[in-house]
């Protein structure tokens, strides 16, 4: 073994870069400039900010409101809808914060909604979300809302169960009840920022959903001692709210809400238990009883429900096989969805937002090789003018085309994903690097992605599996996963490596992996598991410790949903320390880069902090970057540059 070691540090490691640690943001010394990878765009045009995001439509269809950065601060941005100079109305710049969303109460007001920490008294990590009301004439922007107690836990205040478009004064919002361990529907003033309460509190319900005339007649939630999900609905907003299910998603048959019909007394849920994968039926509130499927996928979940908020209407149902789907319900929709599909025909193409009359709509247009622009879209006419390229930096770039493959695990199971290769590269076998999606429950999804791009424009080649646990796939895919973290799932990840190699598109010695949150756990277990396999790995806000994870507030409020995907910390302790990283850092060959934010609330970074210690004690080789103040997902552009470029240099020292 130590001769082993002793070979992949002399053929890994020249030149040696030693790395450093202790104070949030100290890093290891860059290194010169031939090893880095030249080709492709500065790290910057992909990580900034956007030029303009989070756009929406006025409800007159006359401005459009959205976000924009300016030396580093961001600001509220509105601009008419049919030209003219973009006035910044209000700048967003307290450390932290970051936008969740945008939207307009009314012609006059806008709502953003911001999210940022909040420190309590005895030391729990937690975050807490506002409303920002930003008038376009008059009065100064300000928060909406009220401050709790700091011993209490995240104060949500910015969930909006409907813009009420027909009242320009008052929004509802789903008001977060910590005390109690659950939510209120309310009515609030966007003048004054005065409550008024609409439903009576429920226990445990923590979400509620108004139609499309802004009645709130449907609450769901989750039991605190038990994995279980229940549901409470009326037809009628002067009716007292029944309960239509209550039941354990991992053990027995039941239904989760989807949305409202046009009808009352009909609702749209989803459902498992008939196929095996989500799908859309309809719900007799009267009768009380499931109705008839309106749409199934013979291979995957839906996703998403699309409907009229003017008349609420369902439009179409949103599903993901090689890309992103929707069917239709609607003739209109179906015939609106074509003509821009036809304009961009290689494209994902969203109508992101309408006007009230929904005559006039921002669409969102972006795709593999294209990232994020939008444009004016006049239903009418079917006129389509562009707004703003989000990257115009990366417009005249050649990119890089992510194609949907899939392989055979080695029980047999098949595991999807995606594969990019680099344009202008050598001829296979190429550099790769296993790019592994957090969660684990989501999925990798065809589109534009600037991490994949980024890298590939470094001469990788890059594969993203979904593996078993990932979502989307129905339910047996992702219940594989259920107690596999470090074992079957991290065979799946094994399996694409050698996939790789034997399809002659990777080269063996030159395998790098990597991943945030879950996926980091997942990139730092695959150098345990398999040493000789990776040539250098890195982990971003990753789990390194399964005990202490599942010991951890953030996953404690979780209790029995943990327990049965992840395991128990005291019944399963033994496997959990089997498959925690930073307790077998010993069996790691290659370099490691760790990097994570001090403020991250979702995984500690005591959690990078043990790994590299781990690492330095048994004489590996680690590179530690530690972001004071940085939650999971970078809010600080800077920052996130700063990580995207040192990313790729020391996958640069290592493969190439």
């Amino acid at each position: 073994r130590a001769v082993l070691r002793a070979l992949r540090l002399l053929l890994a490691i020249l030149p040696l870069v030693v790395a450093s640690r202790g104070s949030a943001g100290t890093t290891a010394p860059r290194p010169p400039a031939s090893l880095v990878a030249t080709q492709g765009a500065p790290a910057a045009d992909f990580f900034r900010d956007p030029a303009l995001s989070h756009l929406h439509l006025s409800p007159d269809g006359s401005s459009i409101a959205g976000v924009a950065t300016r030396g580093g601060i961001r600001w509220v941005v509105v601009r008419a809808t049919q030209g003219g100079p973009v006035r910044f109305l209000a700048k967003l710049d307290e450390p932290g914060q970051s936008i969740r969303k945008l939207g307009w109460a009314s012609d006059e007001r806008i709502l953003v909604s911001v999210e940022m920490a909040s420190p309590t008294a005895i030391g729990i990590r937690a975050r807490q979300s506002r409303l920002f009301v930003v008038p376009l004439q008059g009065s100064k922007a300000r928060y909406l809302g009220r401050s709790w107690p700091y011993h209490k836990h995240s104060q949500w205040q910015d969930q909006i169960i409907d813009w009420l478009w027909g009242d320009p004064d008052h929004v509802l919002i789903n008001w977060w009840q910590p005390d109690q361990n659950g939510a209120s529907a309310r009515r609030v003033d966007v003048r004054s920022g005065r409550l008024s309460s609409l439903v009576r509190f429920i226990p445990f319900v923590t979400h509620w959903a108004a139609d499309h005339l802004g009645q709130v007649r449907a609450g769901w939630g989750a039991p605190p001692s038990r994995s279980g999900y229940f549901l409470y609905a009326r037809v009628d907003p002067t009716e007292a709210f029944e309960k239509l299910v209550d039941f354990d998603p991992f053990a027995e048959a039941g239904f989760r809400f989807a949305g409202f019909s046009e009808d009352p007394s009909k609702l749209y849920v989803i459902s498992s238990d008939e196929t095996g994968r989500d799908a859309v039926y309809s719900y007799d509130l009267a009768a009380r009883k499931l109705g008839a499927l309106v749409f199934g996928h013979p291979e995957v979940d839906v996703e998403s429900l699309v409907s009229s908020r003017k008349d609420g209407r369902l439009l179409a149902i949103g599903y993901v096989t090689d890309r992103p789907r929707l069917h239709f319900v609607d003739e209109q929709a179906r015939s609106e969805q074509a003509a821009l599909d036809r304009r961009f025909p290689e494209t994902t193409n969203r109508i992101i937002s309408r006007d009230r009359d929904e005559v006039s709509a921002i669409v969102e247009v972006s795709g593999d090789r294209v990232p994020p622009s939008y444009y004016h879209y006049r239903r009418g006419s079917r006129q389509i003018d562009l707004l703003v390229d989000a990257y115009p930096e990366l417009a005249s770039r050649t990119l890089a085309p992510m194609q949907p493959v899939a392989f055979q695990a080695r029980d047999g199971l098949e595991i999807p994903g995606y594969l990019t290769r680099p344009t202008g590269a050598a001829p296979a076998p190429l550099p790769t690097i296993l790019y592994l999606h957090g969660g684990p429950s989501t999925r990798d999804v065809w589109g534009w992605d600037p991490t994949v791009q980024f890298l590939a424009s470094r001469g990788f080649a890059v594969f993203q599996p979904n593996f078993r646990g990932s979502t989307g796939y129905g339910r047996r895919h992702a219940e594989l996963g259920h107690e596999q973290w470090g074992l079957a799932m991290q065979d799946d990840i094994e399996d694409a490596a050698h996939w790789l190699i034997a399809r002659g598109i990777t080269d063996p010695r030159r395998i790098g992996i990597y991943g945030a949150d879950y996926g980091g756990y997942a990139a730092l277990m695959a150098l345990v598991k398999t040493p000789e396999l990776f040539a250098a790995g890195a982990s971003l806000a990753g789990v390194t410790d399964l005990i202490a994870m599942l010991n951890d507030e953030a996953w404690c409020r979780s209790g029995p949903r943990s327990e049965q995907t992840v395991g128990s910390w005291w019944s399963d302790r033994t496997r959990l320390r089997e498959t925690s990283p930073a307790q077998r850092a010993d069996r790691i060959l290659a370099p490691v880069l760790i990097a994570h934010g001090t403020a991250d609330d979702a995984v500690h970074v005591r959690h990078a902090e043990r790994m590299a210690e781990a690492l330095e004690a048994g004489g590996g080789q680690v590179e530690t970057l530690l972001y004071p103040g940085e939650v999971q997902g970078f809010v600080d552009e800077g920052k996130r540059i700063d990580f995207y470029e040192r990313l790729a240099e020391f996958f640069a020292r290592h493969l190439h």
